[in-house]
C-alpha cells in the first residue's frame, strides 16, 4: 500500500471506528456485532424476568402468607402473566434469533470472500427495526395496565381487546410487527449474498456449515415472517380501530392457533440451527477435523427446516380437529427426529478422534449435545396423541422446550462467542474465567431443568400453587438452578469485560489454524474492507481457499448512512403514537391532551420516515448512497438476476406470502359463516353491489396495464432507450393513478351499503377483513406511483443510463406495481369467491 493509499486508510479507518461510524454504519462487521451485542441486553432482560418468575415459584404464596413473607404479594397474577409473556417473546424473538443472525451476518461475507452484505443500507435498516421494536415491546410496562400479559402464544380470544384492555398489549402486538419486518428484510440480505456474492469458484457445497445453517434459516424465515407479521398487524388494527377479525362464534380461536403455530413451531428449530452449525465449524476447527459427512448434515438441516414447518398442527391436538389430521400431524413429528437424530451424530462424530485440549467453545458443545439428546427424546414423546394428552399444557413441556432453547441453542452460540471472541476484537479471552463459566452453567442448566420433568401435572402460566402435592421441592431445586445459570452469565460478562482490556492480543490472523471459509484469511480483527487481496478458490482440485496476491484489493471509502435509523425510527414511532393517542379516548380516557401528543408523535414519526425515504432516493439519484459491489466480479445489469432484482423478487415473495395471511383469514371466516354452530343469518358472502363491481374491475384493469407499460419501460431501459422507457413510464403513471381513484371509490360505494359499510367491521370478521386488504392496495398503490415518478424524473433529468441505477428502478417498479395487481385480483377472488 503506497503513502497516499496508506493516509486514505487510516482517514476511512478512524471514521469506521468513531462514535458517529458505528451509529451510521452500513458495515457488516459493525451491524452483525451491533446485533449480538443488542441481543446479549434483551438476554440480560429476559433473564431478570426469568429470576423473578423462579422466585415466584420457588414457595407457594399460600406459605408466604402463612410465615408473613411479603405479605404474600411478591407477584400477583397480572404481574406474573406479563414477566412470563415478556419473557417469552423476549428470549425467543429479541434474544436467539438476533443472536444467531448477528454472526452470519458478521461471518457470512467473511466465509464466502465478500466486501459485505449485498445491500450494506438494508442490511443496517434490518438491525434499527430489530433494536426500536424491542425497546417497544418493553415501553409495555410503563403502560397503564402494564404489559401484555397472554402468554407469549398470544391465543385469540384472550389477547382481544375485550380480554386485554391494556395499552402495553397493542405496543407489544406492534413490536412484533416491527420485529418482524426487521427479520424478513434480514432473511433477504442473507439469500441474496449466499446467491450473489460468493468468492470466484466458491460452490455453494463447500461453504462453512455454520453458513448453510444460517441459509436455512434465512429461507424459512423468509416463509414464516411474513405469515407472523401479517397475523399480529390484523391484531394491532383490530384492538386500534375496533374490527372483528377474531370473532371466537366465527373460529377466530381456532384461527389463530393454525396461524401462530404455522410460525411458532418452525421458529423453534430455526433457533435451534445456527448453533448447532457453528457447533460443526468449531469443534471442526479446534480438532483439525473435517465436519462428519458434511453434505449430509446439510441435508439434514434443509429436512428439519422443511419439516419444522410441516409439523405445527402438533400444538393442536387438543382442540378437536379433525382426527385424520391428527394422525398425520404425528407421524410428520415423529419423522423429524430422523434429521435431528442425523445431526447430534454428526456433532459427536465430529467430535470422536479429534485432537481437543478441551477448549471452553468445546465444553459448551459437550454440554449442547448432552441436552439436545434429553430434549430430543422428550420430543418423541410429545409427538404421541396419547401422551401429549396427559402432559400437555405442563411443566414437562416447559422442560423439554427449554432444554432445547437454553440447553442446546444458547450452549452452543455460547460457544460460538467464545470461539470469535478473539477475531472480534484482536484479544484473546480468559480461558479460566470461560471454563469456570462452563462449570456453572452446565450443572445450572440441568438442575433448572430436569426437576421440571417430574412436574408433569402442574400447569405451566400459574402463578401460584397449593402446598402439599410435592411440586415445592422440585420448585426450590429449580430456582436454586436458575440462580446458579444466572451467576455464570456474570462470570461470562466479567470475562469478556476483562479480556478486552488485559487479554493476550493476538498477533496472528489464523490463531486456530483454522480452514472454514475464508473468515480466517482476515487480519484479526478485520479491516474495515474485509480483504487485503482477491478471494478465491483454486488448486489441483479446484477446492483450496486462497488469496491472490496478483489482485489487491484497494481500501473503499467508509460509507455511511441516516436513513435507515430514521426509517425504523419512524415506522416504530408512529405505532407508538398511535397508542398513546388512544389514551385520549375511551374507555381510557386519561385527558384529552394524550389524543394530541398521540397525534403529534405520529406527525414526527412521519416526518422522520419521509426524512429518511427521501433522503434515501436523493442518496441513490445523487450516487451518495453505498455502492461497494460486495463481489470481486463484475455482474452485468442485463444478464440474468443481477442483486437488485434477486432481492426484489426475494423480499416480494414474501410479501406475497403476508397478504396470503389476510386472504386465508378472510376465507377461513367465510367457511364459518355457513357452520351450523354460528347463529343468525350472515349475509357477508353474496357479491358486493353492482357499481362497486364495475369499480373494482374497472381498477384491476388499470393496475394491469399499469404493469404492462412498467415492463415495457424496463424494456427500453435495459434497452438503453431512454425516451421511450421515460415515455412508457409517464402512461403507466396515468394508469396507476385511475387505479387509485377507482380503488377508493369502489370502497366508498360499498361503504353505502349497511352490510359492508365501514361501520359493520365491528360485527361483521368478513367485512372488516375486506375493507382492512381494501385499504392496503390503496396504501401500495401510492408506494407504487411514488417509484414510478422517481423513475420518470431520474431518466428525464439524467438523460443518459447510471451503471445498473435505471434498469433497477425499473425492475423494483415493476414488482411493486405486479404486486399490487395481483393483490387486488385477490382481494376480489376473496371476497365473491
Amino acid at each position: 500500500m503506497d503513502s497516499a493509499s496508506e493516509a486514505e486508510y487510516e482517514y476511512n479507518n478512524k471514521i469506521y471506528n468513531s462514535v458517529k461510524g458505528w451509529i451510521f454504519t452500513t458495515n457488516h462487521k459493525q451491524i452483525g456485532l451491533l446485533y449480538i451485542l443488542t441481543s446479549l441486553v434483551f438476554f440480560i432482560g429476559g433473564g431478570v424476568l426469568a429470576l423473578l418468575m423462579r422466585l415466584q415459584l420457588a414457595i407457594p404464596r399460600y406459605d408466604l402468607v402463612k410465615y408473613s413473607l411479603f405479605s404474600g404479594r411478591f407477584l400477583d397474577a397480572l404481574q406474573y402473566n406479563q414477566l412470563v409473556t415478556i419473557h417469552g417473546l423476549t428470549m425467543l424473538i429479541w434474544f436467539l434469533g438476533p443472536l444467531g443472525t448477528g454472526f452470519g451476518i458478521y461471518l457470512i461475507p467473511l466465509a464466502i470472500g465478500s466486501r459485505d452484505m449485498i445491500y450494506p443500507r438494508i442490511n443496517a435498516l434490518g438491525y434499527w427495526l430489530y433494536l426500536f421494536s424491542g425497546i417497544l415491546l418493553w415501553i409495555g410496562f410503563f403502560m397503564p395496565g402494564g404489559n401484555l400479559d397472554t402468554g407469549w402464544t398470544v391465543y385469540q380470544p384472550l389477547s382481544s381487546f375485550k380480554f386485554t384492555p391494556y395499552l402495553g398489549a397493542d405496543t407489544a402486538a406492534a413490536a412484533v410487527v416491527v420485529r418482524g419486518l426487521g427479520t424478513i428484510i434480514a432473511s433477504t440480505e442473507i439469500i441474496a449474498t449466499v446467491f450473489k456474492a460468493r468468492a470466484r469458484g466458491l460452490r455453494m457445497m463447500n461453504m462453512p456449515l455454520f453458513v448453510w445453517a444460517v441459509f436455512w434459516v434465512a429461507a424459512i424465515s423468509w416463509f414464516i415472517f411474513p405469515e407472523i407479521t401479517a397475523l399480529f398487524f390484523i391484531l394491532v388494527v383490530s384492538n386500534v380501530l375496533g374490527l372483528s377479525g377474531f370473532i371466537s362464534t366465527y373460529g377466530g380461536a381456532l384461527m389463530w392457533e393454525n396461524l401462530f403455530w404455522y410460525f411458532g413451531h418452525p421458529e423453534v428449530y430455526l433457533l435451534l440451527l445456527p448453533g448447532t452449525g457453528a457447533m460443526f465449524d468449531y469443534l471442526s476447527n479446534l480438532g483439525h477435523k473435517a465436519p462428519y459427512l458434511k453434505k449430509w448434515m446439510i441435508a439434514a438441516m434443509g429436512a428439519i427446516s422443511v419439516d419444522g414447518v410441516m409439523v405445527f398442527l402438533h400444538h393442536t391436538f387438543m382442540t378437536g380437529i379433525v382426527f385424520a389430521w391428527l394422525m398425520a400431524t404425528s407421524i410428520f413429528t415423529e419423522s423429524i427426529s430422523i434429521p435431528t437424530g442425523m445431526m447430534i451424530v454428526g456433532i459427536i462424530a465430529t467430535l470422536l478422534g479429534a485432537k481437543h485440549k478441551f477448549q471452553t467453545p468445546v465444553l459448551f458443545a459437550l454440554a449442547a449435545s448432552t441436552s439436545f439428546m434429553i430434549g430430543g427424546v422428550t420430543g418423541v414423546t410429545q409427538s404421541s396423541l396419547a401422551i401429549d394428552t396427559i402432559v400437555h399444557g405442563d411443566y414437562y413441556v416447559v422442560a423439554h422446550f427449554h432444554y432445547f432453547m437454553v440447553g442446546v441453542a444458547v450452549m452452543a452460540l455460547m460457544g460460538n462467542l467464545y470461539y470469535y471472541f478473539p477475531k472480534f476484537t484482536g484479544r484473546m479471552y480468559s480461558e479460566k474465567l470461560g471454563r469456570l463459566h462452563w462449570a456453572f452453567a452446565y450443572p445450572g442448566v440441568n438442575i433448572l431443568y430436569f426437576p421440571m420433568f417430574f412436574l408433569y401435572d402442574l400447569p405451566r402460566r400459574v402463578y401460584t400453587y397449593q402446598s402439599g402435592f410435592g411440586y415445592t421441592i422440585f420448585n426450590e431445586i429449580s430456582t436454586i438452578g436458575a440462580f446458579i445459570f444466572g451467576l455464570s452469565f456474570l462470570i461470562m460478562f466479567a470475562n469478556f469485560a476483562w479480556s478486552l482490556k488485559y487479554g493476550k492480543r493476538v498477533t496472528e490472523n489464523n490463531p486456530y489454524k483454522a480452514t472454514a471459509g475464508f473468515v480466517w484469511f482476515t487480519t484479526t480483527p478485520p479491516k474495515y474492507y474485509n480483504f487485503d487481496y482477491e478471494p478465491y478458490v483454486g488448486g489441483a482440485d479446484n477446492r483450496d481457499l486462497l488469496l491472490d496476491e496478483t489482485k489487491p484489493i484497494k481500501p473503499s471509502k467508509v460509507e455511511l448512512s441516516s436513513r435507515p435509523m430514521l426509517i425504523a425510527g419512524g415506522v416504530t414511532l408512529a405505532f407508538f403514537g398511535t397508542v398513546v393517542a388512544l389514551m385520549g379516548y375511551k374507555p381510557y380516557a386519561f385527558g384529552s391532551y394524550f389524543a394530541y401528543i398521540g397525534f403529534a408523535i405520529v406527525a414526527v414519526a412521519l416526518g422522520l420516515f419521509a426524512w429518511g425515504g427521501i433522503g434515501w432516493m436523493y442518496d441513490d439519484y445523487k450516487l451518495r448512497s453505498p455502492n461497494v459491489p460486495p463481489m470481486y466480479k463484475k455482474d452485468p445489469v442485463t444478464k440474468g438476476f443481477n442483486n437488485m432484482r434477486l432481492g426484489m423478487l426475494i423480499f416480494l415473495a414474501g410479501d406475497m406470502i403476508w397478504m396470503a395471511t389476510f386472504y386465508g383469514t378472510v376465507e377461513w371466516l367465510k367457511l364459518q359463516t355457513i357452520s351450523p354452530y354460528v347463529e343468525g343469518n350472515d349475509p357477508t358472502t353474496f357479491f358486493f353491489p353492482a357499481m362497486a363491481t364495475v369499480y373494482n374491475v374497472i381498477s384491476i384493469i388499470t393496475i394491469g396495464i399499469a404493469a404492462l407499460f412498467a415492463y415495457f419501460a424496463l424494456r427500453g431501459a435495459i434497452n438503453k432507450k431512454a425516451s421511450a422507457s421515460s415515455t412508457y413510464m409517464t402512461i403507466g403513471v396515468i394508469f396507476a393513478i385511475i387505479y387509485l381513484i377507482t380503488a377508493i371509490i369502489s370502497l366508498e360505494t360499498m361503504n353505502a351499503n349497511s352490510v359492508l359499510a365501514l361501520a359493520a367491521t365491528g360485527t361483521n370478521p368478513v367485512t372488516s377483513m375486506f375493507w382492512l386488504i381494501s385499504l392496503m392496495d390503496v396504501t401500495f398503490s401510492l408506494g407504487v406511483i411514488a417509484v414510478m415518478i422517481k423513475y420518470i424524473i431520474s431518466v428525464s433529468k439524467s438523460k443518459k443510463f447510471l451503471w445498473g441505477r435505471v434498469a433497477t428502478s425499473a425492475d423494483i417498479l415493476m414488482w411493486f406495481v405486479a404486486f399490487v395487481f395481483l393483490t387486488s385480483v385477490f382481494t376480489t377472488i376473496a371476497f365473491i369467491a
